[in-house]
Formats: structure tokens, C-alpha cells, sequence
């Protein structure tokens, strides 16, 4: 079964989550009200707000790729101080134009604000996966995500109390959080084992045909999981009629879920091995996305949370698991990038997809919310071929239990 004491003793770990937990105490206290932002202060239409998203998620593909390769060329600290001092850059812009009415400027810098995040978050995986051995990875990844979400858990609650004094405040705590993890970064070291050249083929992009498909698997789990971002918030306000200032108590039981829920829930479904964790999580997500249908108030939108957070504990540290076990360390910056580039896609296309089901069956509930659970039925689907695949290959430790 998986162990997190050794990871507790990891200081390395410790110290890339704390800063990723700083980052998410930002991003939870703004994300749950940007398509709101976008659609009531910014006079958006609802397909536009989705196109503005698919947008942001096509940039941050494409920074992906460029975070993973200076990752493993210029050295995983490099790479995360540098996404966490944009951000503050980034995020300090954003108020200043949007105070000043420069709306289409706003816009811009909130679809190049993914910069930031796509330099962090591959080279901080790839850091993890750098200073862990093979079979404490999926608890130290676990770690990571929990102490994130702590973040996630109290980055809501704020967001709440922010915007009922003004919405433009919420990015200046984006701001402050930014330098918060900056400061928590200079304490985070380059593991022993990082190469600093890039050798062979294209230095920006891996080719592997089981990654590839392993990808197709998580583009469609973020597919799904991206309505997080757009769907879900503009439905509740739209079609249930919440109080905006609400969401942030939705959202913030994704991070408690997260923190209560990831080490039990890992540790259980660990004897089943990566791929049954993964399958499990698909399903929760398709679950808890379709009975959003059902919803009519807070109480009701907080228990669909509950159930697409268990998808999202069951998948995200399993991805990392997978792809870090499937490449050496010189390489496991591009292959995270090239992971992330996939699930940018997701992203990129999730918002639009959710935004043009919602406007075209006319917010009708069990249309919109059932087509959309279909994506973690083809995450299902694809990550039976892999399985069979890399099977077939010789390689099995996919399918082994996790061991301490």
C-alpha cells in the first residue's frame, strides 16, 4: 500500500507544495468567478466567455511544451521561479487595465495569464518525480495535491469575501499569492539528477506512441473536467439562479475533498493498481457532472461537487504516476509537457464544447449534463486500449498493485 511518511520527510517535496499550496490560495479565491467576470463586468456573451477560455487553455498548450523543455534544460527552479514572477506581473495588469477600462486588454493579458501556470506546473512534477523513487511517487504526488488543495480549500472562502467588496480585488490577491510562492521557492533545490542537455530529436517534443495514448485518455478526463471552469459556474447562476458570491462555497469543497479524501481514497484503490484508480475516477467524474442536472440550490451543487472531486483525487495523481514511471529522469520535464500539452487541449476545447451544448438545447439540464458525462466514458475506453497495449509490450507495472 502506498506510505506517505517517507514523502512527509522529503523536504523537497514539502517545500514545491507548499508553494504550489500558496499559488492555489490565489487561484481558488479568483478561478470559481472568472466566467462570471467575463460575462457580467467584461459584457461578454456566454459562447464568447467559452471561446475567451478555449483561448487561454490554447496558449497555456503551447507554454506547456516550452515549460517542460526549460524544465529539463535549464532546471526545474529556473523554470518555476520564472512562472511564478510572471504571474505576478501578469495578475498586477489585469487589475490595473480592468480599473481603468481597458477591457480588450484585459481580456489579452487573462488569456496570456496560462504562461504562469504552464512554466509551474510541469516542472514542479517533474521535480517530485526527480527526488522519489519509483513506488513512493504516487503518495509524494498525493502530498502535492493535498497540500494544493489546501489552498483550494481556502482560496473559495476568501474569493466570497472579496467579491462583495469588488471583484478587481480578487486579482490583486492573485498578485500576493504569486509573490508568496515566489518566496517559497528559492528554498526549493535542483535534484542531483537533473541533466542540463537535451539530447537527440526534436529537444521541444517526445514521441511515444503509449504516451500518446495514454494522453488521448486524460484529454478526455480534462475534457470533462474543465467544465469546472465555465460550465458549472455559469449554469448555477443562469439555469439554478444562485447567489454569485456563493460559488466560492462550492468550489471550496473541491479543496476540502481534496484534503480529507486523497490519501484515504489513493491508499484504497491503490491494491487495485494505476489503471482500475483510473477508470474509478472517469466514472466519478461522469457521475458527478450528469446529476448536476438534478441540482436546484447550494446544498445540492456542494454534494455534486463532493463526487466530481473523488473523480478528480482518483485521476490527477495517477496520471503523474504513470508518465513519471514511464521515462528517465532527463526526460520526465518533456513528457509531463507533452501530457499537459494534451490536456491543454482538453481545456482548450472543454469550455467551448460545455458553453455550445448549454446555448444550443437552451440550458435544458439533462441534455446538456448527460452529453457532457460522455467524455469519461471515452477516457474509459482509451485507457482499456492503453492498458492492452503496453501490456502487449512487456511492460506490466501498470497493471501491479502499489507497494510501500
Amino acid at each position: 500500500m502506498i506510505s506517505i511518511n517517507s514523502t512527509i520527510h522529503n523536504r523537497q517535496v514539502i517545500v514545491v507544495s507548499l508553494s504550489s499550496m500558496m499559488r492555489s490560495i490565489g487561484m481558488g479565491a479568483s478561478w470559481p468567478f472568472m466566467a462570471i467576470f467575463l460575462s457580467l463586468y467584461l459584457h461578454l456573451a456566454v459562447y464568447i466567455v467559452g471561446i475567451v477560455f478555449t483561448l487561454l487553455s490554447l496558449m497555456s498548450m503551447v507554454f506547456s511544451l516550452i515549460g517542460g523543455y526549460l524544465a529539463d534544460l535549464m532546471g526545474r527552479k529556473f523554470t518555476l521561479m520564472l512562472g511564478s514572477i510572471s504571474g505576478i506581473f501578469i495578475y498586477l495588469f489585469i487589475a490595473l487595465s480592468f480599473q481603468f477600462n481597458a477591457y480588450l486588454i484585459t481580456i489579452i493579458l487573462f488569456i496570456f495569464s496560462s504562461f504562469s501556470g504552464s512554466l509551474v506546473y510541469p516542472s514542479a512534477s517533474a521535480l517530485i518525480s526527480d527526488v522519489t523513487l519509483s513506488d513512493e511517487r504516487e503518495g509524494a504526488y498525493s502530498v502535492y495535491r493535498i497540500l494544493s488543495n489546501v489552498g483550494w480549500a481556502i482560496g473559495p472562502f476568501i474569493g466570497s469575501l472579496i467579491y462583495n467588496t469588488g471583484i478587481v480585488y480578487i486579482f490583486y490577491s492573485l498578485v500576493l499569492a504569486s509573490i508568496l510562492q515566489s518566496v517559497i521557492i528559492i528554498f526549493v533545490k535542483n535534484p542531483n539528477t537533473l541533466r542540463k542537455t537535451v539530447s537527440g530529436g526534436n529537444p521541444f517534443i517526445v514521441y511515444d506512441k503509449y504516451l500518446f495514448i495514454f494522453s488521448i485518455a486524460t484529454f478526455f478526463v480534462i475534457l470533462l473536467s474543465s467544465q469546472f471552469s465555465v460550465s458549472l459556474p455559469l449554469y448555477s447562476e443562469i439555469v439554478i439562479k444562485i447567489n454569485v458570491s456563493y460559488l466560492g462555497y462550492i468550489y471550496a469543497v473541491n479543496g476540502l475533498v481534496v484534503v480529507i479524501g486523497q490519501y484515504p481514497l489513493i491508499k484504497l484503490f491503490s491494491r487495485f493498481g494505476d489503471i482500475i484508480t483510473f477508470m474509478a475516477g472517469a466514472l466519478f467524474y461522469a457521475l458527478g457532472y450528469f446529476i448536476v442536472a438534478f441540482s436546484t440550490n447550494v446544498i445540492d451543487l456542494m454534494l455534486d461537487m463532493v463526487i466530481i472531486t473523488i473523480g478528480e483525487n482518483l485521476t490527477t495523481p495517477t496520471i503523474n504516476t504513470v508518465i513519471s514511471k514511464m521515462v528517465s529522469h532527463e526526460k520526465t520535464g518533456r513528457y509531463m509537457g507533452f501530457n499537459s500539452m494534451f490536456n491543454s487541449i482538453g481545456r482548450a476545447f472543454g469550455p467551448s464544447i460545455g458553453t455550445y451544448i448549454m446555448y444550443t438545447f437552451h440550458y435544458n439540464g439533462i441534455i446538456t449534463w448527460s452529453l457532457i458525462a460522455t467524455f469519461g466514458i471515452f477516457s474509459v475506453l482509451a485507457i482499456i486500449i492503453f492498458s492492452g497495449m503496453y501490456k502487449k509490450s512487456g511492460n506490466t507495472y501498470i497493471n501491479r498493485y502499489t507497494k510501500t
